[in-house]
C-alpha cells in the first residue's frame, strides 16, 4: 500500500497544474512570510490589548506604537494582504512557459482578469472588498492564472524576440489581443454571475443560515464537523470559513464567562464544550492543522534542506497561530501527503482536550484569550493561569509531531523518487 501510494504521489507531482501550482506556491513563500511576519508582529505586540503589548503595557514605554503598527499593518497589506493578485500573475507566467511561448501581456492579463472578477464594493458604501484579494483567496488566483496562461499557451502568439524596445512590445501586445480579449471575457462573464449571487443577498442568506443552527446549543458533533470543515477548507486553500467560525457559540461564552465571573470559578459552567474553547485552544497550535508540529517534524527529520529552512524561517508566525507560511512553502495545500494529519491532529486536540477537562485535568476554557496570544498559551489564558493546561498543551504538541512524523518520512521518499524520475528525464 506504501509503495502504491508513493507511486502515485510521485504521478501526482508530474500533473501540469499541480507543477504550476506548486512551484507558484514557492515563488510566493517569501511574500507570504513577509506578511505573516508583519500581522503576527503588529496582532501581538503592538495593539494596547494584544498579548504582549498588555503584558509590558505598551501604551506606557512606546508612545507612537499606533504609528508603529500602521506602518507594519501597511506592509502586511501589500504583500500577503494582495497575495491572491501576485498569485494570478506568477501563475500565469509560468503556465504559458510550460507552453514554452513567452508574452509580455500574459501576467498583467491575469491579474486584470482576477481583478474584474471580485472587483465588487462593500454593501451601500464605495469600498472595494479587499478581503477577495488576500491570502484566503489565493489558491483562486493561482487557478485564474492558469486558466490565462493556458489561453494564451493555446490562442496566443510567441514572443519573437528577446529585445524588449517599443517596436516588439507592441507587436507581442498585437498579436496577443485574441487571448486577452477571451480572458477578460470570461473573468466579465464570472464577474456579473458573481454580482447576481450579491444582489440577491444570496451570501448573506446562506451565512445566516449557518449560524442559526451553529448558534443553537453547544453541539459536540458539530463543533467536530465544523473542525473538520476548517482544516480540509484550508488544506484545499481557502481559509476564510475559520473567520466565519470564530464568532460561533457566542452565546455559550458569554454565559460560560458570567457564570465564572459571579462564581469566580469556571469548573462549573454550563457549557464546557463549545467550539471556541475547543477549537481555538486546542486545534489551532500553530495555526490550522496543528502546523506547529509539522514545522518541528520537518525541521527535526525532512532530508529536504528547502523544506527545513521553510520550517525554521515560519516558525516566528507559526509560533503565533500563522501558518500561511508553512502551508504555502512546504506546501500542504493539495499535498495529499500531509491530508491525513492535517484533518485529524485538529479533531484529536480537541476530543483529547475534551477528555481532559472531562476528567479535571484543568477547567473549561472560559476567559477571553488576548489578540495574538501564541497557540501553546492559549489554553493557559483560558483556564486563568492553570498551569496543568500549559503542560496537557505541550502534550498535545508532541502527539501531533508524532503524528506527522511518518507523513514526513513519507514525504522524503517520494521526494527521491521525483528527482530521480526528473534526472533520467534530462
Amino acid at each position: 500500500m506504501r509503495e502504491m501510494f508513493i507511486n502515485w504521489q510521485v504521478r501526482f507531482r508530474g500533473w501540469t497544474f499541480i507543477q504550476i501550482l506548486q512551484r507558484s506556491m514557492t515563488a510566493l513563500f517569501p511574500i507570504a512570510l513577509i506578511g505573516s511576519f508583519c500581522w503576527a508582529f503588529s496582532q501581538s505586540f503592538l495593539t494596547s490589548d494584544s498579548f504582549f503589548g498588555s503584558l509590558t503595557n505598551i501604551k506606557a514605554w512606546l508612545p507612537n506604537y499606533q504609528f508603529i503598527a500602521a506602518i507594519i499593518a501597511d506592509i502586511s497589506q501589500a504583500t500577503s494582504g494582495l497575495l491572491a493578485i501576485y498569485a494570478a500573475y506568477i501563475s500565469a507566467e509560468l503556465t504559458i512557459e510550460h507552453y514554452k511561448k513567452r508574452s509580455i501581456i500574459v501576467g498583467i492579463s491575469s491579474m486584470a482578469s482576477y481583478i474584474l472578477i471580485f472587483l465588487h464594493t462593500v454593501r451601500d458604501s464605495r469600498r472595494i472588498e479587499m478581503s477577495y484579494y488576500s491570502a484566503f483567496w489565493f489558491i483562486f488566483g493561482i487557478v485564474v492564472g492558469y486558466v490565462v496562461g493556458v489561453i494564451f499557451g493555446k490562442f496566443g502568439k510567441d514572443q519573437s524576440t528577446n529585445k524588449a524596445n517599443r517596436n516588439t512590445i507592441l507587436e507581442d501586445v498585437f498579436a496577443n489581443m485574441t487571448p486577452l480579449l477571451i480572458s477578460l471575457g470570461i473573468a466579465l462573464g464570472l464577474h456579473i454571475l458573481f454580482a447576481i449571487y450579491r444582489s440577491y443577498q444570496a451570501d448573506v442568506i446562506i451565512t445566516r443560515s449557518v449560524t442559526a443552527v451553529a448558534n443553537r446549543h453547544s453541539s459536540y458533533g458539530l463543533s467536530i464537523f465544523i473542525s473538520f470543515l476548517t482544516t480540509l477548507g484550508l488544506w484545499f486553500g481557502y481559509g476564510g470559513t475559520l473567520n466565519f467560525n470564530n464568532t460561533i457559540f457566542d452565546n455559550e461564552s458569554v454565559a460560560n464567562l458570567s457564570y465564572a465571573l459571579s462564581h469566580k470559578s469556571s469548573w462549573n459552567i454550563p457549557y464546557p464544550y463549545t467550539l471556541n474553547a475547543l477549537f481555538g485552544g486546542f486545534a489551532q497550535l500553530g495555526g490550522t492543522g496543528a502546523i506547529l508540529s509539522l514545522t518541528i517534524a520537518v525541521a527535526l527529520f525532512s532530508k529536504n534542506k528547502q523544506h527545513r529552512k521553510v520550517a525554521v524561517y515560519s516558525s516566528f508566525p507559526v509560533f503565533f497561530n500563522i501558518s500561511m507560511p508553512v502551508a504555502v512553502g512546504l506546501p500542504t495545500i493539495l499535498n495529499p501527503i500531509y491530508l491525513i494529519p492535517f484533518v485529524i491532529s485538529p479533531i484529536l486536540n480537541m476530543l483529547l482536550g475534551s477528555v481532559a477537562i472531562w476528567f479535571k485535568l484543568f477547567p473549561p476554557l472560559v476567559y477571553p484569550i488576548p489578540n495574538g496570544t501564541p497557540g501553546v498559551l492559549g489554553p493557559l489564558m483560558g483556564t486563568g493561569g492553570n498551569i496543568s493546561a500549559l503542560i496537557f498543551t505541550i502534550f498535545l504538541v508532541i502527539v501531533d509531531a508524532v503524528i506527522y512524523l511518518p507523513f514526513v518520512k513519507l514525504g522524503n521518499e517520494v521526494e527521491r523518487r521525483y528527482q530521480e524520475i526528473k534526472n533520467e528525464e534530462i
